[in-house]
């Protein structure tokens, strides 16, 4: 299991990236699901839909400034990057949303771009 913390702007959002697991990592998957608030129920189902290639999820907590991203198993790189991408920008909305940032314009735009610069900066090694 591949898990990344990644510091948005000195602290004004962090990511928990998570990715490349397998059964034998549930429990810390759930233990970490569980630190964000889930309940068992939904821990479960989130567990049964990250067990399938090609998926993901995200995760956001206001009053802590922070998102996880679980990135399951993938079928290319290709399809790595794009999960990567959707749940990107389930982090964007909830760091918009937070800073009442309008999703019009430029400062929605350079946040995209940026999330995606530092998740590929701090990822050593793509998890497909």
């Amino acid at each position: 299991m591949v898990v990344r913390h990644i510091d948005i702007d000195n602290g004004k959002w962090g990511i928990l990236f998570v990715c490349d697991f397998d059964l034998m990592d549930w429990d810390r998957l759930s233990a970490t699901m569980q630190t964000f608030g889930m309940n068992e129920r939904n821990i479960n189902k989130s567990l049964k839909i990250l067990s399938s290639y090609n998926s993901g999820m995200c995760i956001s907590r206001d009053d802590v400034r922070m998102s996880a991203i679980f990135i399951g198993k993938s079928t290319s790189t290709s399809q790595f990057w794009s999960t990567v991408s959707h749940e990107l920008f389930h982090v964007e909305q909830a760091i918009l949303d937070y800073y009442g940032t309008s999703w019009d314009g430029e400062p929605a735009a350079y946040l995209s771009g940026y999330l995606l610069q530092k998740v590929v900066e701090e990822i050593a090694e793509p998890c497909y």
